[in-house]
């Protein structure tokens, strides 16, 4: 609770200053934007789903094949050991997160919860507890010593002092959740697995405090992305943190790039899907599978097109099947298409410098 006790000494320097203008706007559209991607909506949040999955899985490393990850996450098949079995808990757990997000309330039970859904079975239960703060044989305890015998009341109290901070209105939700995280991270309340929820909690505030973009773009997809930058910066934002002097401006400043990248998304997303609209869905399947490889899958299509159904893409691939134009290399969800119509592919100076224009 060092980050959160001591919040009140941190100076807000200028350029996030400006990034919370910058981010406010973003936020204060959040309802335009659901209205105007209502009629795909489900399918979005549903592939942001799959996506925190897949990332989620990337970041801890977790031992499934990348073909098994895709069926578990796409096709929900039979999990063969304990890693593909969490695989499938995490996406019902985000499943539910998306589901419960203008509901939910931060307890510790909530968290603990987590954990356990997640991790039975796959760790041992022993390793499933609050870490509890064994007095040492022949140990004195000072008058001024922690009244708390264990981690879970510590825990409790760093979220009441969270639900406090944010009650007062002084500070930006943002950054009271940066602190939280920096505390959650450091206090280590579980025996195992604490960075693992953590990040989980960390994603859940974010969402339920207005940073509705990631319904549409996945965290998880650029927390995996910025790594190494991600790591650094909880590092050195815990840096004397047991000692009360903890600068955490530096996490805030990453989650707030993050959070402006992902509405900068968004508003691209938006665009396409309003140019989009006013064309037929199949026709534009069509005229992406030009652009595309000789040889390509449907899930080429779908990081084009996030939001067009699956009966969309299967449609105009039969289509183009029957027309001569394309055809099967394999079945199954993950078989690939080869082109037998005869498109120019040209590579351009945007092209050569990969530039997203």
């Amino acid at each position: 609770m060092q980050c959160l006790n001591n919040i009140n000494r941190f100076k807000i320097p200028n350029d996030i200053i400006i990034n919370y203008i910058d981010l406010y706007k973003s936020i204060g559209k959040n309802h335009y934007n659901h209205d105007a991607l209502i009629s795909d909506y489900t399918v979005m949040v549903r592939q942001t789903i799959c996506n925190d999955v897949y990332y989620f899985s990337k970041i801890f490393d977790l031992q499934v094949s990348e073909s098994r990850l895709k069926s578990l996450i796409y096709k929900e098949i039979l999990p063969k050991n304990k890693d593909e079995k969490l695989v499938l808990r995490l996406k019902k757990a985000f499943t539910k997160i998306h589901k419960e997000t203008s509901t939910f309330e931060l307890h510790v039970n909530e968290i603990f919860d987590m954990l356990k859904f997640l991790y039975k079975d796959i760790v041992s239960d022993k390793k499933l507890q609050f870490v509890k703060a064994d007095k040492k044989s022949g140990e004195k305890v000072s008058l001024l010593a922690r009244t708390t015998n264990n981690k879970r009341e510590e825990l409790d109290e760093l979220i009441a002092l969270f639900i406090e901070k944010v009650n007062e209105s002084r500070y930006e939700s943002g950054f009271i959740i940066s602190n939280f995280y920096i505390d959650l991270v450091n206090i280590l309340p579980f025996v195992e697995k604490n960075d693992e929820i953590a990040l989980i909690t960390l994603y859940i505030l974010l969402l339920t405090n207005g940073y509705e973009a990631f319904e549409y773009v996945s965290f998880m997809e650029l927390i995996y992305k910025n790594q190494n930058e991600f790591k650094r910066a909880t590092l050195n934002s815990s840096f004397n943190w047991s000692e009360g002097f903890a600068e955490t401006l530096e996490i805030h400043r990453l989650l707030l790039g993050i959070s402006l990248h992902a509405y900068s998304e968004v508003n691209g997303l938006i665009r396409d899907y309003e140019f989009d609209s006013q064309l037929n869905k199949s026709n534009n399947v069509e005229n992406t599978i030009t652009k595309l490889d000789e040889i390509f899958t449907k899930d080429d299509i779908r990081n084009v097109h996030p939001y067009i159904s699956d009966s969309t893409i299967n449609r105009t691939l039969k289509r183009l099947r029957d027309d001569g134009k394309i055809r099967p290399l394999g079945k199954g969800r993950s078989a690939k298409w080869m082109k037998l119509m005869k498109t120019e592919k040209k590579t351009t100076l945007f092209e050569q410098l990969d530039l997203n224009l």
